[in-house]
């Protein structure tokens, strides 16, 4: 297919007003920063490729092309270039939902060539389709290695038609299943020959390798492969979402991250930052960029460091910002081996917000290429997946070219397989790395040895270019013809940059020669800090304990300002400590405490019992700070051989005698040490445990508890989020309104925040416009009016734009007169977050009330903040919430449940928290509940919905005044931002709000739970007894407690815990860890079988696992079955039926013949009507006629009904569940007394009746409707009791919804 593909001529001046309005740029307003352009979702129509060509603003000598669009291609996630030129793009229709693994996909990689060299790509062909999502593509020898899920793989064409005809699957399956914009991309190979990719956040995979190597990754991380399949390792640590990976010429690597820093340098086995997870010991590698570009969503990065493009533009890097479409821009200074950016104008920016650069990638001919993965909506999580906005199917390629007189003009790109050799060799000489990165590649993979003898005659020829021995070494080096002289001659070379590489090269070989070591030795005393970190770098990984002084000699000279240096220093430090084994080499650092210092944070990094000993013996040299001693504990902790711990127990408990907290941190870990070694406690460790275990109940006990803390339903389980928190709440008359902005009108943007003030005072609440998340907002505040003093003075904070853009007006405060409106004073905010003061006076008086005014849409740098008005214009007050903020993260979830209460006839009490994510619906996963005790109705139920400024709530509860009730806290959201909730301010107060946080009880008790569990502390059981009894202890620490007991307690404490099954409303899973860890002893066997009759349907199942795990329990269920107390359908259950011993088999048999199946239809019939009571609840007087409709000819309540069926007078004590199951299945749970017989005469008449009672030679059987009748025992032929219940299985289906509630509601009233 030929298609003309570039636009040369069209011009892109920014003249076109109509195209300005089109996009919802206001007239005057800047064109590049609409409100569209801050939208999730864009409220613009697309524009026509040549449209939206036009709406480019680029600088001055540079101009913008298009070079393809669809439908000629998809849309494009990666570009690529090849030995010939050509440009390779994959394109997918599937995104964001993978194609099923037995369809194939419909996604591409496509070729584009320039057939006649007039720098236009004028031909588009197929290499390969039937892919799915494609992220990631190099191209390789005849074809390309490409990830499309669920494996990389090298699609090869082997006949030479240009189209893919072998798939070689080199990795795989690898993980995609959680998140299809998080998988394997920016492939991009090191000179070393490795191909380097990034991993993207929330999935988990493994990737094995030929060899047998393997990684493990989660979310964010890059790791580095083989191109044959043989081999894989992990190269960094932690990212969130890196898109985008490039090279500088000293062959680093940077990436472009979302959430964490936009831009990094990477450091191999470095650690950086990831939602929360923790580093390695060493702290997070430095960043190079703090600045975030007013995104989260960066994509696609390139370093140029090359002279094509005028000077201003030379130490830049560039990434594609696809949230506020543009292509930023920063320029790199050097702090030694450190890269730090400075943001700098952007590169790219457009009138068109459906703009989404993706991936950009320098071309031979030096024009930077961007995949436009052009869209309304490029949000993955900020907006739902089948968001009908979303577009599948357009896209672009752009290419930026500068065709001013500033830049040194490259040669032609060359098509290297018809070239000759000795050009090919010249390429790697080019002025642009990306060009000398190709010809490496094409010389080691597809020239070879034949390569090896011109190129080293190249090398060797006065005035070689520096590139060309970087780039040639690193050839000969994959071609294994790097001789030790040739590297060692580099490694003096006068250019820095072929001096790096000799030492980058020897990072790569794995047997150093001494003459090796000495040179890369030589490197760390080199006068370039480049050379420095390259030999860094190479003894990272080349462990041996004779590296270890000259490193730490070296980190010694580093200046603070080069971090990238530090860090990789202590890298290499970390790995070569690994080598050493006894703490003698280092006895003479007790008199250089620095060096000391230094060393022992390096093994901070090292788990090992060397590491615990070194820091053990060092920890009085080294003079730590007491702070800085904690960390060394917990690191000691975990990993001192057994003869250190009895010195680590006397140094914490004179270190830190009064810290309760921490000593128990410590105690954690070092318990956690022996459990995992599976060690013997020494005594002094016991005694110790057993005084904190003692002290941590103790005061866990002397809390009077009126809350406790459950696990939410529905959500993976959390550590526990609630916290006493005291929050900002509305004054009573409030002083303050906010109004729209008339121009941007949102949602108020107000809220309290701790600011500092110019004249030191700290603490102070401001009011300002800076919500999370929520910086684009506007409003205008507006006060009451009031007096004039003679002088009014306030602070005042905020900002004016960007730090070193231009200052704008939309921000400020202004005094208005009352009477006329006029404005008669206005400042502006400082551009700074500390508050400066403000002094106004009047000539005359007059009537005033001020405005705060934010009319800044933009997305940082965008809000102003005002406090401590000498007038009374206070606009919050504090009060004490009960809060799901408790530090760890929104992540958190749970359930915070009161004390029951009698229900008043009206409650009032103060709700904050969001509803969700700002510009997205409520997800409802917030909110605070009335549940009725019992029952588990939901009486009242209210949504977050206000935000950070907690609003007034009042329930009219008159309809349930007298029951009894909980208040419900829930929190179920798990999303990183935006989730939490809190709750105060009771009137009437019906339970007081706890005296320690609940998470830090919850904390305390768990702990406490855990020690005497794990270190046998039978001291401590009676105390633990109470907390595994305590319906307010956490549940968590609870079923320790119980493990506890029933690991190593007495029979009398076991017969305590045992009661726990029997009370229903005990949590489920404890009364499951009750079940589970003590089904083996009598006491709790006992307390099991009766338990198991009155429970639900799916706890009896697990009851009865429980119970036949051994041989007794095992005989205890089938007793129980055979005597009606429990269904026989729990015989079926396969791990039930398996326990059995063969002799039982007929009595199973016997039990479980004709057993009506499972039906499914049914099991959702009683979700259903349970989750409709519960939600709705229903009116016990229309229960009432129900029972009478339905009920009342067999069942018995309060004295009126039949009794043919059981009574019914406490049913209430069964739960919902079990009352729902019993009537709407009436043949699961049929106690023996009320089992139909069938009873055979001898005159051929069967009769079905209840056996009543027997009468002389007489039987008395009552039938379906009460009626008795005798019959003579000489009559009957044969009587069989069934396992069937006398009551229809239809009965209860045929009762509507409505009254069915209003039944439940009827047989629950006590």
């Amino acid at each position: 297919m030929r298609v003309s593909l570039v636009f040369r001529s069209v011009c892109f001046l920014l003249s076109s007003v109509a195209l300005g309005q089109a996009q919802g740029v206001q007239p005057g307003g800047d064109p590049f920063s609409g409100p569209d352009f801050q939208a999730l979702v864009r409220k613009a129509d697309p524009l026509s490729p040549q449209e939206s060509l036009k709406a480019f603003g680029v600088p001055d000598g540079f101009r913008m092309e298009l070079i393809a669009a669809s439908p000629n291609i998809g849309q494009p996630m990666n570009l690529a270039f090849d030995e010939r030129g050509r440009l390779w793009v994959t394109s997918t229709l599937e995104y964001p939902y993978p194609a099923p693994l037995g369809r194939p996909g419909r996604d591409t990689i496509k070729i584009l060539e320039d057939t006649n060299g007039d720098g236009a790509y004028d031909k588009i062909s197929l290499f390969a389709d039937g892919l799915n999502i494609p992220t990631g593509l190099y191209p390789y020898k005849d074809g390309v290695i490409a990830w499309s899920i669920p494996n990389i793989w090298f699609l090869r064409d082997t006949d030479g038609d240009g189209r893919a005809d072998k798939r070689e699957k080199l990795y795989g399956p690898l993980g995609y299943e959680r998140d299809t914009h998080g998988m394997h991309s920016s492939f991009t190979r090191g000179l070393d020959g490795w191909l380097h990719l990034t991993h993207g956040f929330n999935n988990t995979t493994t990737v094995t390798a030929a060899d047998g190597s393997s990684i493990t990754m989660n979310s964010g991380n890059t790791y580095r492969l083989q191109t044959d399949g043989s081999s894989v390792e992990q190269f960094t640590f932690g990212q969130v979402n890196p898109f985008g990976m490039c090279l500088d010429s000293f062959g680093n690597f940077y990436t472009a991250d979302c959430h964490s820093s936009p831009i990094y340098q990477l450091i191999r086995d470095a650690y950086y930052p990831s939602f929360g997870k923790p580093h390695d010991g060493m702290g997070f590698a430095p960043t190079v960029i703090r600045h975030t570009h007013n995104s989260s969503g960066l994509c696609g990065i390139v370093f140029n460091q090359d002279n094509h493009w005028p000077a201003e533009f030379r130490d830049n890097i560039f990434v594609g910002n696809v949230v506020t479409s543009r292509v930023n821009r920063d320029r790199i200074q050097w702090r030694g081996s450190s890269p730090k950016g400075t943001k700098l104008p952007d590169l790219i920016r457009t009138r068109d917000p459906w703009f989404r650069p993706v991936d950009l990638q320098f071309g031979p001919d030096g024009a930077l290429y961007i995949a436009d993965f052009y869209n309304r909506i490029i949000g993955h999580y900020e907006v739902r997946l089948d968001h009908p906005g979303r577009d599948r199917e357009t896209g672009r390629i752009w290419r930026l070219v500068y065709n001013g007189p500033k830049g040194e003009r490259l040669a032609k790109s060359v098509n290297l397989p018809a070239a000759p050799l000795d050009q090919a060799i010249a390429e790697l000489a080019s002025p642009l790395l990306a060009r000398r990165m190709t010809a490496t590649d094409y010389l080691a993979d597809d020239v070879g040895q034949h390569a090896a003898a011109p190129l080293g005659q190249a090398m060797a020829r006065a005035g070689a270019k520096p590139e060309l021995k970087a780039h040639g070494a690193w050839v000969l080096h994959r071609l294994g013809q790097l001789d030790e002289a040739t590297q060692l001659r580099l490694a003096n070379d006068k250019s820095e940059l072929v001096r790096v590489h000799a030492r980058r090269i020897a990072a790569a070989q794995k047997n150093w020669t001494p003459k090796t070591t000495a040179m890369v030795l030589a490197g760390l005393h080199d006068s370039s800090p480049q050379v420095r970190r390259a030999a860094a770098d190479a003894f990272a990984r080349q462990a041996h304990a004779d590296h270890v002084r000259p490193l730490l000699a070296s980190l010694r000279q580093v200046p603070a300002t080069d971090g990238h240096l530090r860090h990789a220093l202590r890298i290499a430090l970390r790995n070569n400590l690994r080598a050493v084994d006894s703490t003698a080499k280092f006895a003479d650092l007790k008199n250089d405490p620095a060096d000391l210092r230094e060393l022992i944070s390096v093994a901070l990094g090292v788990n090992s019992p060397f590491a615990g000993s070194l820091l053990l013996a060092s920890l009085d040299d080294a003079k730590l700070e007491p702070k800085q001693l904690t960390i060394y504990l917990r690191h000691i902790a975990r990993n001192a051989p057994p003869e250190g711990l009895n010195r680590l127990v006397d140094v914490v408990q004179k270190q830190f005698p009064g810290n309760l907290d921490f000593q128990v941190e410590l105690l954690l870990a070092i318990n956690e040490g022996v459990v995992q070694r599976g060690r013997t406690p020494e005594r002094a460790l016991l005694g110790w445990a057993e005084k904190l275990a003692a002290e941590l109940l103790a005061t866990t006990e002397s809390v009077e508890l009126h809350w406790v803390a459950e696990p939410a339903k529905g959500v993976p389980p959390s550590e526990i989020p609630w916290i006493v928190q005291t929050r900002s709440i509305p004054t009573e008359s409030p002083k303050w309104n906010n109004h729209p902005h008339p121009r941007h009108p949102t949602a108020s943007p107000w809220i309290p925040q701790v600011r500092a003030s110019s004249d030191g005072v700290t603490g102070v609440r401001y009011i300002t416009s800076l919500p999370p998340g929520g910086e684009s907002l506007t409003g205008v505040l507006r006060s009451v009016s009031f007096a004039m003093p003679d002088e009014l003075t306030f602070f005042i904070n905020g900002h004016r734009g960007f730090p070193n853009d231009k200052e704008h007006d939309k921000n400020f405060v202004r005094l208005v007169d009352a009477k006329t409106d006029g404005e008669l004073r206005r400042v502006y905010p400082p551009r700074h977050d500390t508050g400066v003061p403000v002094r106004w006076k009047l000539d005359r008086p007059h009537d005033v009330f001020i405005e705060v005014v934010d009319g800044d849409t933009g997305g940082a740098f965008a809000w102003i903040g005002v406090a401590r008005f000498s007038v009374g214009l206070e606009m919050f007050h504090r009060a004490k919430f009960l809060s799901s903020q408790a530090p760890g993260g929104d992540r958190l979830t749970g359930v915070l449940r009161s004390r029951e209460f009698a229900v008043p006839g009206r409650l009032r009490f103060l709700l904050a928290g969001h509803g969700g994510l700002p510009g997205k619906p409520p997800n409802r996963k917030k909110y605070v509940q009335l549940v009725e005790v019992g029952s588990g109705r939901i009486l009242q139920k209210t949504e977050c919905s206000s935000g950070v400024t907690a609003e007034k709530i009042v329930w009219d509860l008159s309809a349930f005044a007298g029951r009894r009730a909980r208040f419900e806290i829930v929190d179920r959201d798990t999303a990183g931002g935006f989730a939490w909730v809190a709750a105060g301010g009771f009137e009437p107060s019906f339970a007081p709000l706890p005296t320690m946080s609940p998470s830090n009880l919850a904390k305390r008790q768990l702990t406490a739970a855990q020690i005497a569990h794990d270190l046998k502390l039978t001291s401590v059981l009676d105390a633990a007894t109470r907390l595994a009894t305590d319906p307010f202890a956490v549940t968590a620490a609870r079923e320790m407690a119980v493990s506890a007991i029933l690991g190593h307690g007495p029979a009398s404490q076991q017969s305590s815990v045992a009661a726990i099954l029997e009370d229903r409303s005990q949590p489920e899973s404890l009364r499951l860890a009750v079940a589970n860890g003590g089904a083996h002893l009598p006491a709790v066997r006992v307390r099991l079988a009766k338990a198991l009759g009155q429970a639900p349907a799916d706890l009896q199942l697990q009851f009865a696992r429980a119970l036949a795990r051994n041989r007794l329990g095992a005989k205890a269920l089938l007793g129980v079955v055979e005597s009606g107390q429990a269904p026989a359908g729990l015989l079926l259950d396969p791990q039930v039926k398996s326990s059995f011993p063969k002799v039982a088999a007929e009595r199973v048999a016997a039990l479980t013949t004709d057993l009506p199946k499972p039906n499914a239809d049914r099991e959702r019939l009683i979700a259903e009507r349970v989750a409709l009571f519960r939600e709705t609840g229903g009116d016990a007087a229309s229960g009432r006629t129900t029972f009478a409709t339905f009920c009342a000819a067999c069942h018995q309540k309060g004295g009126q009904g039949g009794s043919i069926g059981p009574q019914l007078d406490g049913v209430s004590n069964r739960g919902v569940e079990r009352l729902v199951e019993d009537i709407l299945d009436p043949n699961r749970n049929v106690d023996v007394a009320f089992r139909y017989s069938i009873v055979k005469l001898k005159n051929g008449q069967t009769v079905l009746g209840l056996k009543r009672r027997e009468v002389g030679e007489s039987i008395v059987f009552a039938d379906l409707v009460g009626a008795e009748s005798s019959i003579a025992k000489a009559d009957i032929a044969s009587q069989e009791k069934t396992t069937r219940s006398l009551m229809p299985e239809a009965l209860g289906q045929a009762i509507p919804p409505a009254d069915f509630s209003h039944l439940l509601e009827f047989l629950l009233a006590k």
